[in-house]
């Protein structure tokens, strides 16, 4: 009882690392597709962390990875261009591609496989889309299976059963990309407008409100830095909302009605 009672002050401290900055808006949770743009705020420090996101439900949409190719031009011009050329209402830059623009890891676009699957470190784990909706587990857990029409393999893995996953690194801050889900339907895509640490990352995710109105039970990396992307088709009549990568990317993650 004495050691839980000494680890339990140290637990909600990580947990209250980073805590909304200001009142955020009330989300309806039970929305099938939502926008937001939120900021979190380590009180320790003051770091301030911007993200645009995403929600959406497994039970009415669907991931699409959409493949610019290999080509020094890639398939579409713009995210935007790609998004709404295969109905996408919103999504993010993909998964992690070589000089030469062959993706890392497996990649299924449109049922269609694309590399093969690797067992390098930092493809921790895999996001795809089945016949029975979205499923995000790691490398090891997953089992290669027909009907699978959309996948990434990449990583690292950031939150698993609602805790930052140990070990993520400390250093190199840049903007990020990312997935999350409370395992109970309820998903978001997210880029970062400003650079963080994939540790920081985690224990953003992690941190009960800072992004999400729920709690995120798993969330994993994709690529980022100058691969950073984002889109969401609002309405008619509004402009899209639209981070712009800085540099040409292999794939794209969208999101799109089932």
């Amino acid at each position: 009882m004495l050691l839980w009672a000494l680890l339990l002050p140290a637990t909600s401290a990580l947990a209250a690392e980073w805590t909304p900055a200001g009142e955020p808006e009330r989300q309806d949770i039970s929305a099938d597709l939502a926008y937001a743009k939120r900021t979190a705020v380590r009180p320790s420090d003051g770091k301030r962390i911007t993200a645009h996101l995403a929600f959406f439900t497994s039970r009415a949409f669907r991931l699409e990875v959409i493949d610019l190719g290999a080509d020094p031009e890639p398939a579409y011009p713009t995210l935007e261009a790609a998004f709404r050329a295969v109905g996408c209402v919103a999504g993010v830059n993909g998964g992690f591609f070589h000089p030469d623009w062959q993706p890392s890891g497996l990649v299924i676009s449109k049922g269609r496989r694309i590399n093969r699957f690797e067992t390098a470190k930092l493809l921790s784990g895999v996001i795809y889309n089945d016949d029975r909706g979205i499923h995000l587990v790691r490398r090891g857990r997953f089992q290669d299976h027909k009907g699978i029409n959309a996948l990434l393999q990449t990583g690292p893995y950031l939150v698993e059963d609602g805790r930052p996953v140990r070990g993520l690194s400390a250093s190199d801050p840049r903007r990020r990309t990312f997935i999350a889900t409370d395992w109970r339907g309820h998903w978001v895509i997210g880029a970062s407008m400003s650079s963080l640490t994939l540790a920081e990352l985690g224990a953003i995710l992690a941190s009960p409100d800072a992004m999400t109105p729920w709690r995120v039970d798993r969330a994993i990396n994709l690529d980022g830095g100058s691969s950073t992307g984002f889109y969401f088709d609002r309405s008619a009549g509004q402009a899209p909302v639209t981070l712009h990568p800085w540099k040409r990317v292999r794939n794209l993650l969208g999101i799109c009605t089932r």
